[in-house]
């Protein structure tokens, strides 16, 4: 372990010495310090809190990110580069304990740099809540959703495959489906279509949603958000009531449509179902749209946003470890040129998680059958010549591709701590504890024993002796 230590506050030396590496932390310091100075929300405490540690801590994390390929990248390259990498490796030390130095090196850099900047973060947030004028049952409006730790509960969507296949055979039987579209997504138009219906709530009417298993808590907020069928700056009325066993509790809103709700009831018994209603009271003859997967939800606070924040810093410190073994496992494979040249490839991926994520869990064959279309010819349509064999290959080959990416770098794709630390969503332990084993020393690990494999087996160039 001395070994290992050594060479970790020898990679530290070298990290500090770096330019580069000294520009990230200015530019890191501007991010923590001066830009919560020029953050303006839409003026309310809410607002104010969800842009703060998005734009705040999602600066500074893309920052520490940055910064952790590139001197991953540099840990070994640019040492093997100026020849004295090959002063260490003639010496009797385990080649697994260079690569562990290093990535120790950029853990303790990581550490010190995002407790700054999340110290910094969260003192602040606090100033400007206490000091930016607010009203006082905003202020406590802000902190019963968003500073704290709530657990969210949606209700089920009803099954509707059979409604759906009675309308596509019927559309099939008149000969009046779409020439171009895959079944499947005939399908999923005719099912997005029902569910629309069904969470359409006309004037006077009432729509019931059923939580089961909602977790015990005597506070529950009733989170809701929906369009009104009068386009333009539309008021919304209506009535909210949520029943729990024997309790039942009614509250009246108002509000403009497209915004944002929250109902709060206090003093709410533990049921195995809760049952939310709400009744359309609109002025004019309108009608009121919600999402059908989340348009209406049960959030209960079970925790505090102090567990939840250091839960946050957490994954964000587990990702950044992930980053830095990826970052010192390219700089052993490759010379600095190419594994920053790869870095920043892996850079570009991420920022295009969405569309990955995306494409990558579409059913294959509806893929297929979509891509497959820009080949000429449409699939499905009798009426037409099928697309090329080369067109669905092509579309079979992305399809792989996409998906391929999606699994590889699951863990970093599939990344929403900011976001749900900035609406209040709980970060359960068990998070932590699955990207510990997963980003903190499962794939750490296996990125280790291929560059220890490598720096076994590599030639390395030795420096000249005059």
């Amino acid at each position: 372990m001395k070994v290992i230590w050594a060479i970790a506050l020898q990679a530290l030396r070298l990290t500090f010495r770096s330019r580069i590496v000294l520009v990230l932390a200015l530019l890191l310091g501007a991010a923590i310090c001066l830009l919560p100075a020029t953050i303006r929300s839409d003026g309310t405490p809410a607002g104010l809190i969800h842009l703060h540690l998005a734009y705040t801590l999602g600066s500074a994390s893309f920052l520490l990110t940055l910064a952790t390929l590139w001197a991953g990248c540099a840990a070994i390259a640019q040492e093997a580069d100026d020849k004295t990498l090959q002063l260490l490796l003639v010496k009797p030390v385990p080649r697994a304990h260079v690569w562990l130095g290093k990535w120790l090196a950029l853990l303790l850099l990581n550490a010190l740099l995002l407790a700054l900047a999340g110290s910094t973060s969260a003192l602040t947030l606090r100033y400007k809540l206490c000091h930016g004028g607010f009203a006082p049952e905003d202020l406590a409006q802000a902190r019963a959703t968003t500073l704290t730790a709530l657990a969210t509960t949606t209700a089920p969507l009803p099954d509707i495959t059979a409604e759906v296949e009675a309308e596509y055979t019927q559309l099939r039987a008149r000969r009046a489906l779409p020439p171009d579209a895959p079944p499947a997504v005939v399908r999923d138009s005719i099912r997005r279509t029902r569910l629309a219906q069904l969470y359409s709530l006309a004037a006077g009417a009432t729509r019931l949603w059923s939580f089961p298993q909602p977790p015990a808590a005597t506070r529950q907020l009733v989170q809701f958000s929906c369009d009104s069928s009068i386009p333009g700056a539309v008021e919304i009325q209506g009535t909210v009531r949520l029943h729990s066993g024997d309790y039942t509790a009614s509250r009246d809103f108002s509000a403009m449509a497209g915004t944002p709700q929250t109902i709060i009831f206090d003093n709410v018994p533990a049921a195995d179902v809760i049952t939310v209603d709400v009744v359309n009271r609109a002025p004019t003859n309108s009608t009121l749209f919600f999402e059908p997967a989340a348009g209406l939800t049960l959030r209960t606070p079970v925790g505090a946003f102090a567990g939840n924040y250091l839960r946050a810093l957490a994954l964000l410190f587990l990702r950044l470890a992930l980053f830095a073994a990826i970052g010192v496992t390219l700089g052993t494979l490759f010379s600095l040129p190419v594994a920053s040249f790869l870095a920043l490839v892996l850079i570009l991926v991420l920022q295009l998680s969405g569309f990955v994520s995306s494409a990558a869990q579409t059913d294959r064959a509806t893929f297929v059958a979509n891509v497959a279309q820009f080949g000429g010819g449409h699939a499905h349509d009798d009426a037409a010549p099928a697309p090329s064999l080369l067109a669905r290959g092509v579309a079979n080959v992305l399809y792989v591709t996409y998906r391929g990416t999606w699994y590889a770098l699951r863990p970093l794709l599939d990344d929403h701590t900011l976001d749900q630390l900035a609406t209040g969503t709980h970060l359960p332990p068990r998070h932590v504890l699955r990207a510990l084993l997963v980003q903190g020393l499962g794939l750490p690990a296996l990125l280790a024993l291929i560059a220890t494999a490598v720096l076994k087996t590599r030639e390395w160039a030795l420096p000249n002796s005059t």
